[in-house]
């Protein structure tokens, strides 16, 4: 995120807080449907702003967020949407090398406190980080769960008020089969799949983590 994304983020969430209760629901689903366009981060943060002083306005006239914008607020944010420019191609390689890198350093830490955890509890000498086949598979596994898991939820904002009980049963059931399927998949990966890819010292292990950390950082203020 850079400065300018930066700091209209941070007046957006001072100004946000003026929004009433009775108005913050439909404004969150707003938002996180949003998230999910293809509006860059400095776009969807003007958009955020626009959205915010419309509710305010209305809120001082006296009206709730029903009556400033019709109850539509599915196809407005889709006009607003329509209407902005979109990211480029080089946008989302850029943000899909920074989601990636970021995804990636994080389990790699992760990784880093597990193996050494486990070197201490086995009063091992010679701390190694192992990389196995299975680990790349969980990776790429787990990278691509958090994305859908991501775009689900906003694609879906405005769902919420489904009165259809036997859809969200249904609804229900298939996500808790997708999960066990994932889950699955992790822990077989895990137990069959241990042909060792990289046998390295654990502090080399250390800055090749510390490394990807800073090249996302580096990427993440350009975005």
């Amino acid at each position: 995120m850079n400065k300018q994304v930066k700091e209209l983020f941070k007046k957006n969430n001072s100004r946000e807080k003026e929004i009433f209760d009775n108005n913050k629901e439909i404004y969150t689903n707003m938002i996180v449907y949003l998230r999910g366009s293809d509006l860059t981060e400095y776009n969807q943060e003007v958009v955020r702003e626009d959205i915010i002083e419309l509710i305010i306005d209305g809120q001082q006239r006296g009206d709730d967020i029903q009556k400033v914008m019709g109850g539509r607020y599915k196809e407005i944010c889709d006009e607003i949407i329509e209407a902005m420019p979109k990211k480029t191609k080089k946008d989302k390689i850029i943000e899909f090398v920074d989601i990636f890198l970021n995804a990636l350093w994080i389990l790699g830490a992760i990784a880093l406190i597990k193996t050494l955890a486990s070197s201490l509890i086995l009063k091992e000498t010679e701390f190694k980080f192992i990389l196995t086949v299975g680990d790349i598979v969980n990776i790429f596994v787990i990278i691509l769960v958090a994305n859908a898991i991501v775009l689900f939820i906003t694609k879906k904002a405005f769902d919420t008020n489904d009165a259809n009980k036997h859809n969200k049963i249904i609804s229900f059931l298939r996500i808790w089969f997708i999960a066990t399927v994932i889950f699955t998949v992790i822990i077989m990966s895990s137990i069959y799949l241990r042909t060792t890819l990289l046998s390295i010292p654990i502090w080399l292990a250390a800055i090749i983590v510390l490394f990807l950390f800073i090249i996302e950082k580096m990427i993440n203020v350009r975005i």
